[in-house]
């Protein structure tokens, strides 16, 4: 076996490791989350089906994304400049 083809069976072999070791915890905890039982909802709850938790899961998008692109659209104009 040559080193390249070593290289690309190590590299195959830990992406499949990488893939299936975060894949089954996930779909573990899961399976875990699904069979407990429903619980009573009072007043401190959120309706998954309400307009208030649509708003919150839209928010927290919005906001999470702002600060991603944020930072690149308020440094490119002093980038502009300074390279100008």
């Amino acid at each position: 076996m040559t080193l390249e083809a070593s290289v690309q069976y190590g590299t195959a072999s830990a992406m499949i490791v990488g893939r299936f070791a975060l894949a089954n915890p996930a779909l573990a905890l899961a399976g875990l989350f699904a069979a407990q039982r429903g619980r009573f909802s009072d007043r401190g709850t959120i309706h998954t089906d309400s307009v208030t938790f649509c708003a919150l899961v839209l928010a927290t998008a919005v906001i999470v994304c702002g600060w991603s692109f944020l930072p690149v659209l308020t440094l490119a104009p002093v980038l502009d400049h300074l390279l100008h």
